[in-house]
């Protein structure tokens, strides 16, 4: 096995996509805490390096922001472990620090599951976030990103979750790991097929085998592209980004899948969580590999 020196990068879930979407062209707001530290420096740099608006960024001298330790095996499978373990930021969000007129005039909301896992201000705030946003019009998606743990959900935390859910147009998860555990059924498929609606689509993302769309009309499945993987770390959050950037530019549900398989994909073979496309690099990605992903 080779070892690498170790890089500070940026990452987030919802940080992650967030870069994503800015590099696809799209202008993108940050909302979150973060502590009055030196990585809480690093990632206001980060972000507006990324042309991201940090305006709605809070900033907490009484909190800590975490730094994820990375561990990538030969297989760029990935190991995350947080630090510090209190005091973390990403749990708060004062809702009176937030321009809610910004939330109802925004194009698109999207979160990642990760705030909700503790009960705390952050899951409140963006649970009231999302209705403020899906009764003002606004297009919703949110990323489950769940974190089971012995092989079931802590109630309060799953009751949560559904609960954002009435909120959400787009519902986006690991198909085979994640939606089970929101209602089991023999299968995983039939768990995803059960939260779709006619406003809720689901996204069911299969790593290498693509992903798939999830109405109560059809499924529509879009296999993977084939690339070498590097790095798996954020790879669904990037995939987020293409998906959104395609539904906000008029794709077919079709197409939409397809570019965030083809956004997951460029991402998989580089190192670093933030490697995703810039669109000349995108388009240069699906002019290579034009006859998959079909």
């Amino acid at each position: 096995m080779e070892f690498k020196t170790p890089v500070l990068m940026g990452g987030g879930t919802g940080a992650n996509t967030a870069v994503a979407l800015s590099r696809l062209g799209l202008e993108v707001s940050f909302v979150g805490t973060i502590g009055a530290d030196n990585y809480g420096k690093y990632i206001i740099e980060d972000l507006q390096q990324e042309n991201i608006n940090t305006e709605n960024l809070i900033i907490d001298k009484e909190l800590n922001t975490v730094g994820v330790f990375a561990f990538i095996d030969e297989y760029g499978e990935r190991y995350l472990w947080g630090w510090p373990r209190t005091k973390q930021s990403f749990k708060e969000l004062d809702l009176q620090k937030v321009d809610l007129d910004e939330i109802k005039n925004a194009d698109w909301i999207h979160s990642s599951g990760m705030v909700l896992v503790a009960e705390s201000s952050a899951r409140e705030a963006v649970l009231e976030i999302f209705k403020l946003a899906y009764e003002a019009g606004v297009t919703t998606s949110f990323d489950l990103n769940l974190r089971v743990d012995n092989g079931r959900l802590d109630k309060d935390y799953k009751d949560t979750v559904l609960e954002i859910m009435e909120y959400c147009n787009y519902v986006l998860g690991s198909g085979e790991e994640e939606f089970y555990y929101l209602k089991p059924e023999e299968n995983w498929l039939d768990s995803a097929k059960y939260f779709a609606s006619e406003t809720r689509t689901i996204i069911a993302r299969m790593g290498a085998g693509g992903s798939m769309a999830i109405t109560p009309d059809q499924c529509i499945e879009v296999p993977g592209y084939k690339v070498e993987v590097c790095d798996t770390v954020g790879a669904g959050d990037v995939y987020n980004g293409g998906f959104i950037a395609a539904r906000l530019a008029g794709c077919s549900l079709l197409d939409s899948v397809r570019l965030g398989n083809a956004v997951a994909g460029y991402k998989v073979s580089k190192e670093g969580a933030r490697n995703s496309p810039k669109i000349e690099e995108l388009e240069e990605f699906l002019q290579t590999h034009k006859k998959e992903g079909v």
